[in-house]
């Protein structure tokens, strides 16, 4: 009878698992930080964050940290640990735990820099 209360008529009935991701709704922009984290992977939040706030988020196929695939966000390179969840940014020559506030921040600080160096 729970199971009911899954299947959603009107727009979202063709992607039940879309509207399952997402909490029931549209679209990613729609959703609070609670729903993204809730339902979501770990790599998914940061790169619907990353979306979000209009920066590039892609793998660095030859690079790995921790045993960990590096990912690009932005300027800022970055290892997503799943098990842990966890992000750690690389700042200063060395691997630390970020927020994905304290991500786009480094990002916007490391873009203001290079943009100065030419």
């Amino acid at each position: 009878a729970a199971e009911a209360n899954d299947t959603k008529s009107g727009a979202g009935a063709g992607a039940p698992d879309v509207s399952r991701r997402t909490g029931g709704h549209d679209n990613v922009e729609d959703m609070d930080d609670d729903s993204l984290a809730q339902n979501m992977s770990l790599k998914e939040v940061v790169e619907a964050f990353a979306e979000r706030n209009d920066v590039s988020f892609v793998p660095k196929p030859a690079r790995r940290q921790d045993g960990l695939g590096v990912w690009s966000f932005g300027t800022v390179s970055l290892t997503i640990d799943s098990a842990k969840q966890g992000i750690k940014a690389q700042m200063d020559g060395r691997w630390a735990p970020v927020s994905l506030a304290e991500l786009l921040e480094l990002h916007k600080k490391k873009a203001r820099q290079d943009s100065k160096a030419f």
